[in-house]
């Protein structure tokens, strides 16, 4: 605060343009009689523009911080004294973000405009150009749309039914009516990918290295992908009977039908990977020793956390990946007639809509915070609620015990406290509050954890996590990367994908390639003319569900996706920022 009034940051303030702001007030301000205070804040704006303009280059960050100590210890007046407080802070506090214009040429906030031409697209984690898909589907041009998706994923379809569409909190059509409905037209063009087949196969002549590739899931196959097309040997081993990872065995059905996920797993067989499943590998070195040039460990996170309260163990009380698992391969867990979830996140409202779909006639779910707070996503748990869900907010699970063929599960309310590391208020249990559930089951969905092997061979964290470089995804065992859930912890699909690029790009190098798995499929866009777009609010067009009465007979997708027409009409709602600054 101060006599302008208020300056309010949050998720979509970038802090290298903030610092950038302040050095040029300051600047401004200084009357330049200290050359080191002249010099030496014209020379940090300098920097700091070239961080914000994408020229960033390494050794930036300890150029301005030396730059920004000497103008304080050597200016003669208050204003010099204080110039370099804006520079030292943001780089203390949010040096990752200074991090992501410098080696990624990204601006994490989607301010800077030479490195985010739209906010949809500086929001995708694995850069799709989401402006100019939804640009050629309003245009009719469905496979030039899916070429642009393909040019950044291997799974359109994947994200087309399941993707988080973290594009859609950025896009600036939600600040008249609603955000365009993104995941949902990438869903429509994916089904119209058939013309792309003969690029797709395109593969670089075999280089003669051998990579090893643990795991199937969005991260392991993304990888081996973009390595199989650079010309290296892939070679994927997975622990199940089927390929997929949690796109398998956490996804239900009625999200993601298998015809769907299988046809794009093809796609990647069809460019040479060799996916063997039913095959365990507890030894990355041992890999090496077999001959491998390389290795990337992307296991996933498959290995559920428990509630930690007296009596979890008792029988009726499963976890949540488990039992999402079984449902997923095709096994059908019992289940009485109450059945309670704990925890809020898209497992747990995937765990609580199987457990109606297999027949169980009450479903709560117990979570400790808010509705605000959930991390599930929104339109999940309004279908959950309409399925006839029901959420028990503000509330935990204190003590579990069996009695009489039932569980009862003692749980305590709770109130929101002080925001805590999440960015969430943190929930804390009200005295006398307690009450009792009586349930026939209880299914445990509070995390998700990796399950390392035996002989992994480079460190892991405090939390259970491989320990890598976050820009590269490098071990310190030479010659083995890791990525994915395995890395972050439970994410999300798109996340999973992103990281297989990347997986890709340091495998690649590692082997003496120069990373570059960019590709070109669809054709130039060429001019495009800005035409008049109208602001007047137009809501998105509604994506079609499967009628109320159906949905719990079994396992049919719920979302049925958009006609060509309604496509196109919902295409049509894009304000196409990305034009805006040409």
């Amino acid at each position: 605060m101060g006599s302008g009034g208020m300056i309010v940051m949050d998720e979509d303030t970038c802090m290298v343009d903030v610092a950038k702001y302040f050095v040029d007030f300051l600047k401004s301000e200084s009357c330049g009689k200290c050359t080191s205070c002249r010099e030496g804040i014209e020379r940090m704006y300098e920097i700091l523009n070239d961080i914000t303009e994408g020229r960033g280059r390494e050794g930036d960050i300890e150029l301005l911080e030396e730059l920004s100590e000497v103008v304080r210890d050597t200016s003669l007046c208050a204003l010099g004294g204080t110039a370099p407080n804006p520079v030292l802070t943001t780089i203390r506090y949010f040096r990752d973000e200074y991090d992501a214009h410098i080696k990624k040429k990204r601006c994490p906030a989607g301010v800077c405009k030479a490195l985010a031409p739209a906010p949809c697209r500086n929001a995708c984690p694995a850069g799709i150009d989401v402006p100019r898909y939804v640009r050629a589907i309003a245009d009719g041009k469905f496979t030039e749309a899916a070429a642009v998706i393909r040019e950044k994923i291997p799974f359109p379809s994947i994200c087309g039914y399941v993707c988080f569409h973290p594009c859609e909190s950025k896009c600036r059509r939600d600040e008249i009516d609603d955000p365009i409905a993104i995941r949902a037209l990438k869903r429509f063009v994916a089904e119209q990918d058939g013309r792309l087949k003969g690029q797709i196969k395109k593969v670089a002549k075999p280089t003669g290295k051998h990579v090893a590739i643990i795991g199937s899931g969005p991260a392991g196959l993304t990888a081996g992908y973009y390595l199989a097309k650079l010309g290296h040997a892939v070679t994927v081993f997975e622990a199940l009977s089927q390929p997929g990872g949690m796109m398998r065995t956490g996804i239900p059905d009625y999200r993601l039908p298998k015809d769907v996920l299988n046809k794009e797993i093809e796609v990647i067989k069809g460019v040479g990977v060799d996916i063997r499943t039913n095959t365990r590998v507890d030894s990355v070195v041992q890999l090496l020793k077999d001959g491998y040039d390389a290795a990337f460990v992307a296991i996933g996170a498959h290995q559920g956390v428990k509630l930690g309260v007296e009596g979890e163990d008792s029988p009726g009380v499963v976890e949540c990946v488990s039992f999402l698992r079984a449902v997923n391969l095709g096994e059908k867990p019992e289940l009485g007639n109450r059945v309670a979830v704990v925890g809020g996140g898209n497992a747990a409202i995937d765990a609580s809509r199987v457990a109606l779909r297999l027949g169980a006639k009450e479903v709560s779910i117990v979570y400790r915070r808010s509705q605000r707070e959930m991390p599930a996503s929104k339109e999940e748990v309004e279908q959950a609620l309409t399925e006839g869900v029901k959420i028990e907010f503000l509330a935990t699970p204190s003590k579990i015990a069996r009695e009489n063929g039932m569980l009862k599960m003692e749980c305590i309310r709770m109130k929101l406290g002080e925001v805590d590391a999440s960015g969430r208020r943190r929930p804390e249990p009200i005295p006398g509050s307690e009450f009792t559930m009586e349930l026939d089951n209880i299914i445990a969905a509070i995390g998700q954890t990796p399950e390392i092997p035996a002989q992994v061979g480079f460190p892991v964290t405090k939390a259970s996590t491989l320990e890598v470089d976050p820009d590269t995804l490098v071990t310190t065992r030479e010659g083995v990367f890791a990525g994915g859930d395995a890395v972050s912890g439970p994410a999300s699909v798109i996340d999973a994908i992103a990281a297989g690029r990347q997986a890709a790009i340091s495998v690649d190098q590692y082997l003496g390639g120069d990373g570059m798995i960019e590709e070109t499929l669809a054709p130039p866009e060429g001019v495009v003319k800005l035409a008049e777009i109208s602001e007047e609010e137009k809501p998105r067009v509604e994506i079609p569900l499967l009628q109320l009465d159906q949905r719990l007979r079994g396992f049919t997708e719920v979302e049925l996706g958009y006609t060509q027409a309604m496509a196109m009409e919902e295409a049509q709602r894009c304000l196409k920022c990305d034009l805006e600054e040409r």
